[in-house]
């Protein structure tokens, strides 16, 4: 089901090439010569991420000038906020984390609906040089590594786009992000287990393999997970991971097959081929009674994405 639905998007996207966007066309162009620093610096709805910027030094580095034009995706203080992050927090933060996050946020080139036609999905050069976030355009608007953009505007030297949301840009693999969060206690169990003794073999997929390092050879290098937590479990009766240790390897693989599929699968992907509707979080797949919800989406991992979901896919 889950391949089923995957495919369905990717014939949607294909079918809207070149069709209107819903996205509003930016009429905040700027025709005088302001930055995009001095933009941010006096919008107070950008105070966290201005901080940031300052934190790292990146408003007095005039080298990085040379090579602009950039575009920014600044998440607004709600944003952060969400994150429970403040400025307090920031001017405390690690300046080498905090690079990491920042520079994610920072794309190379005039990116936006004015200057780039067109649907797209791809991988953008950003101020990491060791990272590559997902931009893609679609019907909906602009979205970066799955999240969001709200007002766009024009600049001397580039453009700011705000955002609702952090573009956390994921700094561990699929595996990692799965096990170590301890809502997923019992689908890291799940895939744990099919993985084969050491020194083994198996003909059958290893999912701990696949959300590690992919399968090379057969072309599968990234990955989205659907990510049912504990609670998902605890209401089709699973009460721990005991539970899913009594289950056949055979009921365990296919009921991690239909929460994985090859590629990169945002939000916004699923927006277009209306699996999800803007606004809801609501997951229209699988043959549950009740569709499952998302309840925290576009989680990045360095080899995927995974969304955390409140139901286990029913065949």
């Amino acid at each position: 089901m889950c391949t089923k639905i995957h495919y369905v998007i990717a014939v949607s996207i294909s079918l809207l090439l070149g069709a209107c966007s819903k996205e509003p066309v930016n009429q905040s162009v700027n025709t005088s010569k302001e930055t995009c620093m001095a933009y941010m610096a006096a919008d107070p709805a950008l105070s966290c991420f201005y901080a940031a910027l300052r934190r790292i030094a990146l408003d007095q580095d005039t080298a990085y000038l040379q090579h602009g034009p950039f575009s920014f995706f600044a998440p607004t203080d709600a944003a952060f906020a969400q994150a429970g992050i403040n400025i307090a927090n920031i001017s405390a933060m690690d300046k080498k984390t905090l690079k990491k996050i920042i520079y994610g946020h920072i794309l190379t080139g005039r990116l936006g609906s004015a200057t780039v036609a067109g649907f797209y999905k791809l991988q953008a050069r950003c101020l990491d040089t060791t990272f590559r976030p997902i931009l893609s355009r679609n019907y909906y608007g602009l979205f970066l590594n799955g999240n969001s953009t709200a007002l766009s505007t024009d600049l001397g030297d580039g453009i700011v786009h705000k955002m609702d949301h952090i573009a956390w840009p994921g700094t561990v693999t699929l595996w990692q992000t799965i096990k170590e969060n301890k809502a997923l206690t019992m689908l890291t169990a799940a895939i744990a287990r099919t993985a084969p003794p050491p020194g083994q073999t198996s003909p059958q997929l290893n999912y701990q393999e696949i959300l590690e390092s992919g399968l090379p050879q057969a072309g599968w290098l990234t990955s989205t997970m659907l990510c049912p937590t504990d609670e998902a479990f605890h209401t089709l009766g699973y009460r721990d991971v005991a539970a899913i240790e009594q289950l056949s390897l055979q009921d365990v693989r296919n009921l991690l097959n239909r929460h994985i599929v090859r590629d990169y699968y945002f939000t916004a992907d699923y927006l277009m081929s209306g699996v999800l509707e803007w606004g809801s979080p609501v997951l229209k797949t699988g043959g549950n009674i009740i569709y499952p919800k998302i309840v925290q989406a576009n989680i990045k991992a360095t080899n995927g994405v995974a969304h955390l979901i409140d139901q286990v896919i029913l065949p």
